[in-house]
């Protein structure tokens, strides 16, 4: 995502700075944490915090903006240290320990409740009597018409109270039956990847080795594979370790092909969230990564629905020459790579911009 920035700010790394942590976002946890600071901060480096702060002073010109900030985020005088001990005093820790005592063991594992094999299982009350122990849902009971869609979007059509099929709409043209289907009829899957988190760790060198995680091309680059069923491989002339393109009207990838019976035939499969290494941008743009997000719908899932669509849309397939690219397109094939790890950074790095 950072290509497609206009300024990138040098945030701290977690190993630059000193805060407490848990082993979960989602505002459940089995252990609070202190980490250490490892390194001090390189370079330019600096706290969300502080970044924010100068972000302040280069917008004074609008007046004040910086005195604002500052008083808010720092609370009348509030240190970092201060902000983490505000956090560690709403992390439950703080009835067993004092925020000092914290920093000394640098941990607190909650325990378990000693009467946790006398809770009731699961929804055995809901069972057992659902008038005393009701749902969560508006009704209380479990609904198969949806009471809160009915009630917030009377008018959504697509995502109704009921579960239905939908065959199109909402920006949504991507079934196998439909017009666009003759010019690109595949649908893709593609799935959270299995050797990375998203685009994190795509850089692994161990992770590179493993046969599925890249296909090597035969320019040396990693590309991501594409599994393809052996009856469409056979049609399109392709099989294992060729470089082919996926692509639509929004623009088109590079992966590697993998033959597989373990794809279906009209189907190809493609991780998403590789790191993108565009050949050329924008719209009707070619990716070399394999990001296929970038050629995923612009719809959200629907209207009242505001999720991304990554999976089930419709491609075509077709084999490349990576030669032919090369020469067509030098300065995207000459940036910096390591056989290893992938695109180096500094092939995107413009200094002095």
């Amino acid at each position: 995502d950072c290509l497609f920035a206009d300024i990138l700010l040098p945030v701290n790394t977690k190993f630059e700075e000193e805060d407490i942590g848990t082993d979960s976002d989602n505002g459940m946890w089995n252990v609070v944490y202190y980490e250490q600071q490892a390194i001090k901060s390189r370079f330019e480096s600096k706290s969300d915090l502080e970044c924010v702060e100068e972000v302040a002073k280069k917008l004074e010109q609008f007046g004040g903006i910086y005195e604002n900030v500052h008083a808010r985020m720092m609370d009348d005088g509030m240190s970092h240290e201060d902000f983490m001990r505000a956090g560690f005093e709403n992390t439950g820790a703080a009835k067993e320990m004092t925020f000092e005592q914290f920093k000394e063991k640098q941990y607190y594992p909650f325990p378990t409740r000693e009467d946790y094999d006398e809770l009731p299982a699961g929804l055995s009350q809901f069972y057992e009597d659902p008038e005393a122990h009701p749902l969560s849902t508006p009704s209380g009971k479990l609904e198969y018409y949806s009471t809160a869609l009915a009630d917030i979007f009377p008018d959504d059509v697509i995502r109704g109270p009921i579960p239905k099929w939908v065959e199109d709409g909402d920006g949504h043209y991507e079934r196998i039956d439909s017009k666009r289907a003759r010019t690109y009829p595949f649908l893709i899957v593609s799935n959270h990847p299995r050797w990375r988190v998203h685009a994190n760790h795509d850089d692994m060198t161990w992770l590179r080795e493993i046969e599925t995680c890249k296909v090597v091309g035969p320019d040396g680059y990693g590309y991501e594979p594409i599994w393809v069923n052996p009856i469409d491989a056979g049609k399109l002339g392709l099989k294992s370790g060729d470089i082919a393109k996926l692509y639509n009207e929004r623009g088109g990838v590079l992966g590697g092909v993998i033959v597989s019976e373990r794809i279906m035939p009209g189907v190809v499969y493609q991780d998403h969230g590789a790191r993108v290494d565009s050949i050329v941008t924008g719209r009707g743009g070619l990716d070399r990564g394999g990001a296929n997000n970038l050629i995923a719908p612009s719809a959200t899932t629907s209207k009242n629905a505001h999720g991304e669509v990554t999976s089930g849309f419709l491609v075509n397939i077709e084999k490349a020459d990576v030669f032919q690219l090369a020469e067509q397109y030098p300065e995207a094939f000459g940036r910096s790579y390591d056989s290893a790890s992938g695109v180096v950074v500094d092939a995107y790095i413009v200094e002095g911009a």
